[in-house]
């Protein structure tokens, strides 16, 4: 995303707690070594983290956005974060004067690379035109708005990570289950693929069972974990049982067990694999 703005003639400021990260931007962006300097140098902080954590660190510490953004400035979360953390974190802004956008992005690497990335867009901020065109640069050919909320959108994302990884979950119990009738696999992806379920997850992921690739990480097994908890958190703080979400952290659990947390999320197929091996 980095490469796409300053492919489309941004001049950016860059933070990175790693700072090799940044090597390859020195001499296409202004390169900061603290979140409060580049804090201060701009009106306009996009912010992409792991987990709600990392948020709420780069959010509250003393050299923290909260403390150093300018009143007037927007903090737009590109991250998968609980909704429930938004809330607090867009009340403690707004405390500051500071807008607090979400605007998430759905996409594999090459998507990305592509500059096919969906932004879901939440928040209410008067730098809304300059906000939009930064998103469409970095890679966003799609953005579908979800009100001034910001807690919206990352309610969104949860729901739609959620939906991913169980399709996830049913690509690889019907991929096992047609290997044990003895069918091939290859020919029941090509038909589904050019008929009902032509889409990115079922050609991208049903490729990725067929090649049994799952060691290359473009979202890693950690990371799905964390987004089926936020599944399942948001789920208990409004009494809706959520039983396929439940399956699958076990799942990822059992799949962290047998060493496979950093591999890319679709490992936990192979979990499904192996207990029908015995």
């Amino acid at each position: 995303m980095v490469q796409n703005l300053v492919d489309k003639g941004h001049k950016i400021h860059l933070y990175n707690r790693t700072e090799s990260k940044m090597e390859p931007f020195k001499n296409t962006a202004h390169l900061h070594y603290s979140i409060s300097s580049i804090a201060k140098a701009c009106d306009i902080i996009l912010s992409t983290v792991s987990d709600d954590k990392a948020l709420e660190f780069i959010s509250y510490s003393k050299d923290g956005l909260v403390e150093n953004m300018k009143p007037g400035s927007v903090h737009v979360c590109l991250s998968t974060i609980a909704p429930s953390t938004v809330s607090l974190l867009n009340a403690d802004y707004k405390n500051k004067e500071i807008d607090y956008i979400t605007a998430t992005v759905i996409g594999r690497p090459e998507a990305v690379r592509n500059r096919n990335l969906v932004v879901c867009y939440s928040g209410n901020t008067d730098k809304k035109e300059e906000v939009f065109d930064i998103l469409k640069n970095l890679g966003g050919s799609k953005i579908f708005e979800f009100g001034d909320d910001p807690k919206s959108a990352a309610v969104v994302k949860v729901c739609n990570n959620f939906l991913i990884v169980a399709a996830i979950e049913s690509i690889g119990e019907a991929f096992n289950l047609l290997e044990k009738a003895g069918v091939k696999q290859q020919a029941f992806y090509e038909m589904i693929t050019d008929t009902i379920f032509s889409s990115p997850i079922y050609k991208n992921y049903g490729r990725i069972v067929i090649e049994k690739d799952y060691k290359e990480p473009a979202f890693t097994s950690q990371l799905g974990l964390k987004d089926t908890k936020l599944a399942l958190g948001l789920a208990d703080e409004l009494s809706v049982p959520l039983p396929i979400a439940d399956l699958i952290r076990n799942r990822f659990l059992i799949n962290h067990n047998k060493g496979r947390k950093d591999w890319d999320w679709t490992s936990i197929i192979a979990v499904i694999e192996e207990e029908n091996k015995k």
